[in-house]
C-alpha cells in the first residue's frame, strides 16, 4: 500500500466508514459540498474556497454511470486531501479519471489510487475478491456490492493479487492502455493489439465471446520472443458499447521467474556486453523515477488525521506528511 493509499484508508478509520461509503456524507465531514453541472472539457473538478477548509465538487452532469460519477468524486476527494496537490489547478478530464497507465500524470494516477482506495477498501474487497481464483464474475459482484465500475474493480484486483494478470482497455478496435499486476511484468505491444487472434478484436468484428477466461494462443497478446516465456494465455473480453470499448482481462501462466521482469530482455549470453550496460543504466535510472514517485506517509501524517484537526485540513499550508522515497 502507498501512502496515498494509506492516506485513504486513514480518512476511512477517522471517519468510521466501515461498508460501502457514503460519498457526500465524506465530503460533508471535510468542508466539501457536491454539485452536477453542465460541463464541456472535464469530468470533475474541485474548487477551493479562499476563506477557509472548504470547498465545491463539480461532477459533469453528462457523466451516464453512477459508478464513473462516484470515482470522480472520491478522485476530487483526493486532490483535496494529498498535500502536495494543494497547489494544483484540479480540473480532471475524462482521460485522468478511472486510468492509470504511464501517459496520465502522477497527480491524476495518485488521486485514482486514492479513490479506488477509498471506494473499494483492500480489507474488505481482498476476501471477496477470489485473488487465488480470477473471474470476472466474482469481480462484476464485488463492483455491483460497492457501486464501483468494472474498470475500476479490475485495477483493484490487479493490486491485491500474487497472480500474473493484466486489464487492457480497447477503443474503436485499437488497444489504448493497459495495467499489470506485479507478478507479470512482460510488455504487450499495445500497437498491435487486439490482434485478429483474441477475443477482443472479434468482439470488435461483431462477433460474440465466450462468458468467461478462456484459453488463446500465447502470440494473441504478446510478442513473439515473449510468447516463449508464457505457458498459457486466458483471456475473457467483455464489450462495453456505451464507450466503443472492449475491456479485456488476462491470466498468465509464466514459465519460470525470470519470465517476471520485462526489462530483462534475452538472456545475458546473447546480449552484447555494452547494450547490457546501457540497458542496466536505464533499468536504474527508471527504478529511481518510479521511487521517486511513490510516495511514503510519514508518522505526523497519519497522526494528524487521526486527530480531531481534520475538518480542519484544507486550511493547513502544505506539509511534509508525504515525503518521496
Amino acid at each position: 500500500m502507498n501512502a496515498v493509499e494509506q492516506l485513504a484508508e486513514v480518512l476511512a478509520e477517522r471517519l468510521a466508514i466501515s461498508g460501502v461509503p457514503d460519498l457526500a456524507a465524506i465530503a460533508g465531514r471535510i468542508g466539501l459540498r457536491i454539485r452536477e453541472v453542465e460541463a464541456d472539457g472535464f469530468d470533475g473538478s474541485l474548487v477551493r474556497a479562499l476563506d477557509g477548509p472548504k470547498g465545491i465538487i463539480a461532477v459533469n452532469s453528462a457523466i451516464r454511470e453512477h459508478t464513473r460519477k462516484r470515482f470522480t468524486i472520491g478522485h476530487e476527494i483526493g486532490h483535496y486531501l494529498i498535500p502536495h496537490h494543494r497547489a494544483l489547478k484540479n480540473v480532471c478530464r475524462s482521460e485522468d479519471i478511472e486510468r492509470w497507465h504511464s501517459s496520465v500524470a502522477t497527480a491524476e494516477r495518485e488521486a485514482n489510487e486514492f479513490s479506488a482506495e477509498l471506494l473499494l477498501p483492500r480489507k474488505l474487497v481482498a476476501p471477496r475478491l477470489g485473488l487465488k481464483d480470477p473471474s470476472l464474475h466474482t469481480i462484476s459482484r464485488v463492483a455491483s456490492e460497492f457501486s464501483t465500475s468494472l474498470t475500476a474493480t479490475i485495477y483493484r484486483y490487479l493490486e491485491l493479487t500474487d497472480l500474473a494478470c493484466c486489464m487492457i482497455w480497447s477503443e474503436d478496435g485499437r488497444a489504448k492502455w493497459y495495467v499489470r499486476s506485479d507478478a507479470f511484468r512482460l510488455p504487450l505491444p499495445i500497437p498491435e493489439l487486439p490482434s485478429a487472434k483474441s477475443w477482443a478484436a472479434k468482439l470488435f468484428a461483431g462477433e460474440s465471446a465466450p462468458d468467461d477466461l478462456v484459453e488463446v494462443p500465447v502470440d494473441a497478446w504478446l510478442n513473439r520472443w515473449d510468447a516463449d516465456r508464457v505457458r498459457r494465455v486466458l483471456e475473457h473480453s467483455i464489450p462495453l458499447r456505451s464507450y466503443g470499448a472492449v475491456v479485456s482481462f488476462l491470466e498468465f501462466d509464466l514459465e519460470s521467474e525470470s519470465s517476471l521482469d520485462d526489462e530483462d530482455g534475452s538472456l545475458l549470453e546473447d546480449l552484447d556486453p555494452n547494450r547490457y550496460d546501457s540497458r542496466l543504466r536505464r533499468k536504474s535510472m527508471t527504478r529511481a523515477a518510479n521511487r521517486a514517485s511513490h510516495p511514503r506517509l510519514l508518522p505526523q501524517g497519519r497522526e494528524f488525521l487521526q486527530s480531531s484537526a481534520l475538518g480542519r485540513y484544507g486550511a493547513r499550508g502544505p506539509s511534509p506528511w508525504l515525503e518521496y522515497r
